[in-house]
């Protein structure tokens, strides 16, 4: 049974059911048939006896019968002494008497009956016996009749049941083999557009392709962006590997001096710092990605991750000429790990310097709005394009300054999935010429939302 389809097990036990509910019908028809010809012979045979009775009567020792009981309808009757010879009627059975018991008999010629006897005594007269009987043939005939339509319909029922099983079971078990073969053909073509698309009763199958069909597209959503990340890593990778490759054959070369050879190597160093941020970079979204980052929860007050990240990017903001402000307006407390969140703010306020106007303003602040707790990051650059704002988030993308200032277009990739991880979103306003402003969005800690 284990190896049938389920489809033939459906169809199977379908059939088995059918065919038990057709023979307990059938049973039950028979046995209520059986009842009401036991009925119709009882009460034949006890009316008969009833009428005989008022009409057998003793005068003057001698018996009288008022009518001809042989013209009773369907009941036959006799009359015997105690003794048990006839005195009225057609002996039919070597029968001892015993009385108001209705019992079968059979008839030497084999024909079949039910018999009722009852005594009658008299005064100052033996009794008699009064036997009434009636032909049970017609129940026989119904029993065999019974049994030899039920024998032939039987079979049929069966057959008539398996083939409306099968073919219930098959229209049931459509869309599941209609998504089966949507399934055997993305693995044998490895084409992900393919979708079931069914149509028709919004029932358990529907939901169920419905969510196929939403799977289908997140993974050729994520094979998609696979793929591009892949392409694009490759490329980020290309160039500053190109690069030191450059650089070294130079500084190998004849013709470098001792001065090209040093700033051959600072080159070479400074490619390959690029090169060990972006694959940290590309490390950490992965492990993100695969969930196999451990977000290690704790409650932090803002304003301290705010002045990390001011201090740290001091340095970098004064060799451009730029100032560093910090507006911490704590505690704001959140629960969230505090190494990460430091990192997300620092790559926003790294993004600043880099990316900011040379003499330029660059502020970074920490409040509590409402339910949430917010890091701000603000600088007053060049801003960026409208075209190019929605797509700032995208792993990869760059605009024309970031490439400029040779970003590999993950920094704020890292940022908005470090702000998932938490909870939270983040949001970005710029208006070019003007300067750009990046928020981390997180939940404020409970008991600061009631405070």
């Amino acid at each position: 049974m284990k190896r049938l389809s389920i489809k033939a097990r459906v169809t199977f036990w379908y059939t088995l059911l059918v065919a038990l509910i057709a023979l307990l019908a059938a049973g039950a028809l028979f046995w209520s048939a059986q009842r009401m010809m036991d009925n119709y012979y009882e009460e034949a045979l006890v009316g008969t006896t009833q009428l005989a009775l008022n009409d057998v009567r003793m005068e003057d020792g001698q018996l009288e019968i008022d009518r001809n009981l042989d013209d009773l309808p369907s009941v036959r009757v006799s009359l015997y002494t105690q003794s048990g010879d006839l005195i009225y009627g057609k002996w039919r059975f070597d029968l001892p008497f015993e009385e108001n018991v209705i019992r079968p008999a059979t008839e030497r010629s084999g024909e079949r009956w039910y018999v009722l006897d009852t005594r009658m005594s008299f005064p100052d007269a033996e009794d008699i016996w009064l036997r009434c009987y009636i032909s049970a043939d017609a129940a026989a005939n119904l029993h065999d009749m019974s049994a030899t339509l039920l024998m032939a319909l039987l079979p049929a029922l069966v057959v008539v049941a398996g083939v409306g099983g099968y073919f219930i079971a098959r229209r049931a078990f459509r869309p599941v083999t209609r998504i089966a073969h949507t399934a055997e053909s993305i693995i044998d073509g490895k084409d992900l557009q393919k979708r079931i698309g069914l149509q028709g009763a919004r029932d358990e199958l529907y939901r169920l392709s419905k969510v196929f069909d939403d799977m289908l597209d997140r993974l050729e959503h994520s094979f998609e962006r696979e793929r591009r990340f892949t392409s694009d890593a490759s490329h980020e990778l290309r160039t500053p590997v190109a690069a030191i490759l450059a650089q070294a054959d130079f500084a190998l070369s004849d013709l470098a001096n001792a001065e090209d050879r040093e700033e051959a190597l600072r080159d070479i160093r400074l490619r390959a710092g690029q090169m060990s941020t972006l694959i940290g970079r590309l490390l950490a979204l992965t492990r993100m990605d695969a969930g196999q980052t451990r977000v290690e929860m704790e409650r932090i007050d803002l304003a301290d991750i705010a002045e990390v990240a001011a201090m740290q990017v001091e340095e970098g903001a004064a060799a451009r000429g730029m100032t560093v402000e910090c507006a911490a307006f704590g505690p704001v407390w959140a629960m969230c790990d505090q190494t990460m969140l430091t990192q997300a703010l620092l790559n926003l306020a790294e993004n600043a310097v880099k990316y900011g106007r040379e003499g330029g303003h660059i502020r970074i602040a920490a409040r509590a709005e409402g339910e949430t707790a917010r890091l701000i990051v603000e600088d007053d650059g060049p801003g960026i394009a409208p075209d190019a704002l929605p797509h700032i988030f995208e792993r990869f993308y760059q605009g024309d300054r970031s490439r400029n200032a040779g970003g590999a277009g993950l920094g704020l990739s890292l940022v908005q999935l470090i702000a998932k991880l938490h909870g939270g979103k983040v949001e970005a306003e710029s208006t070019p010429g003007v300067g750009s402003r990046f928020t981390i969005i997180l939940p404020l800690a409970q008991e600061q939302q009631n405070a």
